[in-house]
């Protein structure tokens, strides 16, 4: 089962330590700067379960199983 990695960037909001998933959803949702999932979950005032089926219902963007 493949686990999203860790990348070389920092969440804009919070400093945690980005993955890939954080990255992806930044891209989809076009932020300027990367954010973790927890953030962008937090802005919208929903769980991140409820963003995940949000960006895989809309955008058809799905997180990797190891998430």
């Amino acid at each position: 089962m493949k686990k999203s990695n860790l990348i070389d960037k920092h969440c804009n909001i919070c400093g945690k330590q980005l993955n890939t998933w954080d990255d992806k959803c930044s891209k989809t949702l076009a932020y300027k700067t990367s954010v973790c999932e927890k953030c962008i979950a937090k802005e919208y005032d929903i769980s991140t379960d409820e963003l995940r089926d949000k960006l895989e219902n809309f955008f058809g963007v799905r997180p990797c199983m190891g998430i």
